[in-house]
């Protein structure tokens, strides 16, 4: 009886094996089609998210549009109305002010700042869409001061780029834009005075070739010879890290003029020994002096050297321009046009005097 008890029993375990195999295999395949349910949830959850997230970050950038006369600038949506505006108000006073950039030019572009969002179809429902687009970066928290220069400068550049070679090689790419009295007058002025080169010491002493010379105004075939000397490039060479530059360099500071004349030929010397400030300044000049449509008709120039074009565009000779220019400078970035008693003239004839002293004591100027 036993032995068969127990066979029963065995044999009822080994058909109970599968049965409890089977079931665990069910209940396993249950719970990964509830996990996998949860995942699939959870996904749809995440992308749903994103998606909001995305939407919102979207309407934040869109990009909103400000305006100030010919000015069109779009900027981010999460930039203030207040401040959005004032960008486009700045840079207008800044172009105002230059006076170099044609209106018709200003009202073909649209400015757009890189953060901006969705700004071709804002263009394409205002009507901007056949407007030149040029990018400018402007941050989500902007300072409105600057970036209104910001805006100014890159309408400038785009202008700049419009120009032909001869406007291209010589004018600083800002036109002079933003250029302060008291400031930018008096780089130019320490420019002249720092005597580097003959011409610009010259030009200091009232020479007005020496200064068309200076401010690269003639169009010369070789100008590195014509406005430098071989001392006065190794002069400027001697001042740089030698031992970086190449070998016309490194012979030029021992003392070969015609490496010299090699190495300022490569680029390695502005063909115009004026500085960037005195430059700007010469524009400057031109638009106190003359108006904001002399300084364009100017840059509108393609006819004949720098000077010529600048001197046709005020109405007055060349060598008149220069020395008009010259008194301008020196005497503070210009003062009003009235009649004046000795007294009066004694600040710019004690100016005058010390530039000569600090010409007299310079062993450069010798």
């Amino acid at each position: 009886m036993c032995r068969t008890v127990v066979s029963a029993l065995a044999l009822a375990g080994i058909l109970a094996g599968p049965c409890v195999e089977a079931q665990g295999v069910r209940a396993g395949a249950a719970r990964v089609r509830t996990l996998a349910a949860r995942a699939e949830s959870l996904e749809v959850q995440i992308a749903k998210q994103d998606s909001l997230a995305k939407q919102r970050r979207y309407d934040d950038l869109r990009a909103r549009r400000f305006t100030a006369g010919d000015v069109t600038v779009l900027v981010p949506g999460v930039i203030g109305e207040a401040t959005g505006q004032h960008i486009a108000d700045g840079a207008k006073r800044y172009l105002d002010t230059l006076g170099a950039v044609p209106p018709g030019f200003v009202a073909s572009l649209v400015t757009v700042a890189y953060l901006s969002a969705g700004w071709d179809s804002v263009l394409q429902v205002d009507g901007l869409a056949a407007r030149t687009r040029i990018m400018v970066d402007i941050p989500a928290n902007p300072d409105s001061l600057a970036d209104g220069w910001g805006v100014a400068a890159r309408i400038v550049r785009a202008y700049v780029e419009t120009l032909d070679p001869s406007w291209r090689s010589w004018a600083p790419l800002d036109l002079g834009l933003g250029f302060m009295k008291g400031r930018d007058d008096v780089a130019a002025v320490r420019e002249l005075a720092a005597g580097d080169t003959r011409a610009g010491t010259e030009c200091l002493g009232g020479r007005a070739a020496a200064c068309r010379s200076w401010l690269g105004f003639d169009r010369e075939a070789s100008p590195y010879t014509a406005r430098y000397t071989a001392a006065e490039i190794r002069n400027i060479v001697s001042h740089r890290m030698v031992e970086y530059l190449n070998a016309s360099a490194q012979q030029c500071v021992r003392g070969s003029d015609d490496a010299c004349l090699r190495y300022a030929q490569t680029g390695g010397v502005a063909p115009v020994p004026a500085g960037l400030a005195s430059v700007r300044s010469v524009l400057r000049a031109i638009r106190v002096l003359h108006g904001a449509e002399a300084l364009r008709r100017a840059l509108a120039d393609t006819s004949g050297a720098i000077g010529d074009r600048l001197a046709r565009a005020a109405g007055i000779g060349e060598d008149s321009l220069v020395t008009e220019w010259r008194a301008w400078l020196l005497t503070g970035g210009g003062r009003p046009r009235v009649s004046a008693s000795a007294r009066d003239a004694m600040p710019v004839l004690l100016f005058g005097g010390l530039l000569l002293f600090a010409a007299a004591r310079s062993g450069r100027w010798r």
